[in-house]
């Protein structure tokens, strides 16, 4: 084989330094091994959970989210960063893999070569590849953690080992190649890309001191490595193993619908106040995190300055599950110590959460921060009592008169007086194509009474053989079950299935992001199936069958940008038909810069838009202000708690000549009434 390009197993290296290699590495993955199981029996001290259903979709999403690392990928420089460290480090263990391989399997047992010819040669490049590209990635990793100085990422003893350690583990490594190949000068060394030009450093030097260091740098590579395996159960390092086991073990359901507490009237426990109140893969979750800051960056809560940190949210359970750990695992009796709820995490710090979504949306891993908040929520709700004043009188409201303005049922139709066509009742009818839930807010509040309005016109004249529950109808449960109150949500929930399962219609219509989501997403847990469409897919229907008719040049010359409601664009995917119904008269839509999936929350979700607000920093302010930033003259809405915030804001700011519309307005006051000509008929 001498004149074959092929692998020399341990080349220069005693059987003592193979077996203190050997021994060290086997200690260290020992420790690791221990360090993580430790964790998991953490772990196992919460509720019980199946996570073995759909296999094949759990792993699936480990190849999505992990593999290829899809939300990574979201932003430019950290995915540039994350996934040149991750390739490096999967291929070097790909490659010392097959090197463990060629040594201990072809050599012992069949006397033959994995390791050898071409196959080789590019073993060699793509290794030495892996290792430079490592080093650059961590490179990046410094300068924007130490020079950039990101707020919404962590400087502490852990990264400030971590980093150095692995930077190490690869030089070192390329060190060792080098002085190999400075000893040997093998006719095929240029293919080592990084290792062979260090190599040349090296050349010329007395073999005996050559041999020396090589052994000596030998020696030290894997004790950085057996170093490395210690400290990953006890640095952020853990996420190696944490983060992907999270992926797999994450539930599978819809985005929009929380877990309904079973069995609710025998419960002892509501809500969670403790760590063994989660479920066993929530607390997985804890260790999952990565400390990207992601949530933390999209957070408008956040960014409002409120109590309310989604990264420390998750990181101050974990210390707290870490401090809980002898308890957990029955060595102490458990006396004393902090309570979750309250000390570990403020009860403000929960009642600012608006459930928006996006911390969620942003994890890399899965981590699903709004359970958590609810669950919490829960338990100050129904164990405790303790509400913000002003939202336990909404859900006394709700909870009496079927809805927060704690108005009287026989109001709920009183928009319709200002109509010149009658609005069918479903109690009168029977039966109709679509019923159209109007909500608490399209039928009480005055300012989307009008959007109500709006939107029977479209109907009206698109013939569309609708009806409403009227007096019927009560609050869908949307804030009880966001703000904590389960009980309070599931009374609503079956009363409001039970109404619903008695009239025959094909669609459920409604034009509250929150009651579509309520309706179409968690209801089904209790037997309400139903086929529900939101507003703007409705209209943007019509429109696209030629069942309605808009002037295209109704608003020409104006600009318009759309503020996407969380509660249909992240939890329901739907971003397109808003934009067409906003642009639909004619003017140019100008998009956020926070905009789509992307999208800053009004503040009003999560309940939230019951709560007094103090302070000069708020999130609707903010929003507005990224919506004066398009200089469009127009904001365009297709949510009644949106539309209420974003006008408190105009108001607050001075800000009265931005015109905010829902896009049912829009359309209504572009529509060619019936029997006028079409514009493309004209």
């Amino acid at each position: 084989m001498e004149n074959i390009p092929w692998r020399i197993s341990y080349y220069n290296i005693a059987v003592l330094l193979r077996v203190f290699m050997f021994v060290t590495i086997g200690l260290s993955v020992l420790v690791m091994a221990w360090g993580l199981a430790r964790r998991y029996r953490l772990w196992r001290s919460g509720q019980p959970q199946v996570v073995s259903d759909r296999p094949l979709a759990r792993l699936g999403r480990v190849f999505v989210y992990a593999v290829v690392q899809l939300r990574v990928l979201r932003q430019r420089y950290p995915a540039a960063m994350h996934l040149m460290i991750f390739w490096a480090m999967a291929l070097l263990f790909i490659g010392t893999t097959l090197a463990a391989i060629d040594t201990d399997i072809f050599e012992l047992l069949f006397r033959a070569k994995l390791l050898k010819g071409d196959f080789y040669l590019a073993y060699k490049v793509a290794l030495d590849l892996a290792g430079l590209f490592g080093l650059i990635g961590l490179g990046l990793a410094v300068y924007r953690r130490y020079v950039q100085s990101s707020p919404r990422l962590n400087v502490d003893w852990r990264f400030n080992t971590t980093l150095p350690l692995l930077a190490f583990i690869l030089l070192s490594g390329l060190v060792v190649e080098a002085l190999r190949l400075a000893i040997q000068q093998p006719a095929w060394a240029p293919f080592s890309v990084v290792g062979y030009p260090i190599s040349l450093l090296f050349r010329g030097g007395a073999e005996p001191g050559l041999r020396a260091t090589h052994q000596a740098a030998w020696t030290i590579h894997f004790a950085a490595v057996a170093a490395f395996f210690v400290l990953i159960p006890w640095t952020n390092m853990a996420h190696i193993f944490t983060s992907p086991f999270n992926i797999f073990v994450a539930p599978f359901r819809a985005r929009g619908a929380l877990n309904p507490i079973p069995d609710l009237e025998q419960a002892e426990r509501l809500g969670a106040s403790r760590l063994t109140d989660f479920s066993w893969p929530q607390l997985a979750s804890l260790d999952a995190c990565t400390e990207c800051g992601r949530c933390q960056a999209v957070c408008p809560a956040y960014e409002a300055r409120q109590p309310l940190n989604p990264k420390y949210l998750i990181l101050d359970l974990q210390h707290h599950m870490t401090a809980e750990g002898p308890r957990l695992l029955g060595r102490t009796d458990g006396a004393g110590g902090r309570a979750m709820v309250g000390d570990v995490i403020k009860p403000e710090t929960l009642w600012a959460c608006t459930t928006c979504y996006h911390c969620v949306y942003e994890c890399p891993v899965l981590i699903d921060h709004v359970d958590a908040v609810v669950e919490m929520r829960r338990y100050l709700a129904l164990m405790e009592g303790e509400l913000p004043a002003s939202l336990a009188t909404t859900l006394t409201n709700i909870e009496r008169a079927g809805n927060p303005w704690k108005q009287p049922r026989r109001k709920r139709t009183a928009w319709t007086q200002a109509l010149d066509f009658e609005v069918p009742v479903m109690a009168n009818v029977g039966e109709a194509e679509v019923l159209w839930w109007v909500g608490c807010a399209g039928s009480y509040d005055p300012r989307n009474q009008k959007v109500t309005r709006a939107l029977a016109q479209i109907l009206h004249a698109a013939g569309v053989n609708y009806a409403i529950l009227g007096e019927e109808e009560t609050c869908n449960g949307d804030p009880a079950r966001r703000a904590g109150n389960e009980y309070l949500f599931q009374q609503l929930a079956q009363a409001n299935i039970e109404t619903l399962k008695q009239y025959k219609f094909k669609v459920i219509l409604t034009q509250c992001p929150h009651c579509y989501n309520t309706l179409l997403n968690e209801y089904p847990q209790f037997g309400g199936d139903f086929q529900v469409m939101h507003h703007t897919q409705y209209i943007e229907a019509l429109l696209a069958e030629q069942n309605i008719s808009v002037r295209p040049d109704h608003d020409r010359g104006q600009q318009v940008t759309f503020h996407d409601p969380c509660y249909l664009g992240r939890y329901n995917d739907e971003y397109e038909a808003p934009r067409v119904l906003a642009a639909a008269s004619g003017m140019q839509l100008v998009e956020m810069a926070r905009s789509r999936d992307r999208a800053m929350c009004c503040g009003g979700g999560g309940a939230r838009v019951w709560i007094e607000e103090e302070g000069d920093v708020r999130i609707n302010r903010n929003r507005l202000a990224q919506i004066r930033a398009t200089g469009a003259g127009q904001a365009a809405a297709a949510c009644p708690f949106c539309l209420t915030m974003l006008e408190d804001a105009r108001g607050a700011l001075g800000a009265d000549d931005l015109v905010i519309r829902d896009v049912a307005e829009i359309v209504a006051d572009a529509l060619v009434a019936p029997g006028q000509a079409r514009p493309q008929d004209r």
